[in-house]
């Protein structure tokens, strides 16, 4: 067998990454999931308890009495308008006004609200990747770079499968799969 031969072709490239991905992806997904639950159990317990811890209670209820302040006022000026509207033509006809804010004005309680869910999902996620699970997703992806690495540098087909199989079992996956054993055909 020539040097040119015994070369690993594209095909047989392409083949061993597809079967990195199929061995990996589930063990990647299910830890995936992990974190995910682990994520939700941390939110569960609270973005008010986050809120609380961080400080932004006392902001986000002073923001909600001054709405309900604004709202307030807001009603009266409409009533006050529309009722002085009434009293004069002219005025009924250029009753129509609006005001151009700033941004900065314009936040609301749901605002807050939503950036301190924002928050609270970033930091769970942060606790989520120093649990178990987080470490083992993160192995598992550094194993499957690494296979990819692998299949991507290599030349010899023999030494890719072995440099595989090693990794793989680090993770509990085997290389090859196993064919279930069928049952012998009933004898005539």
């Amino acid at each position: 067998m020539t040097k040119k031969e015994n070369e690993l072709k594209l095909y047989q490239r392409d083949h061993f990454e597809q079967k990195v991905d199929k061995k990996l992806e589930p063990e990647i997904e299910r830890e995936e999931l992990r974190i995910k639950t682990t994520v939700q159990t941390i939110l569960n317990k609270g973005t008010k308890s986050f809120a609380k811890n961080i400080g932004a209670t006392k902001v986000i209820n002073a923001l909600e009495n001054a709405e309900a302040t604004l709202r307030e006022a807001s009603r009266n000026a409409y009533i006050f308008f529309d009722q002085s509207a009434r009293k004069d033509v002219a005025w009924s006809k250029l009753k129509d006004y609006k005001f151009d804010k700033d941004d900065k004005e314009k936040i609301s309680v749901r605002d807050c609200q939503d950036q301190l869910e924002k928050w609270a999902e970033a930091q769970a996620k942060q606790l989520a990747e120093k649990t178990p699970q987080g470490q083992r997703l993160a192995y598992l992806k550094a194993i499957k770079e690494t296979a990819n690495d692998a299949v991507k540098e290599a030349s010899v087909p023999n030494d890719l499968i072995d440099r595989l199989s090693i990794l793989l079992k680090l993770v509990g996956v085997e290389w090859t799969t196993n064919l279930p054993a069928l049952p012998r055909p009933k004898g005539k």
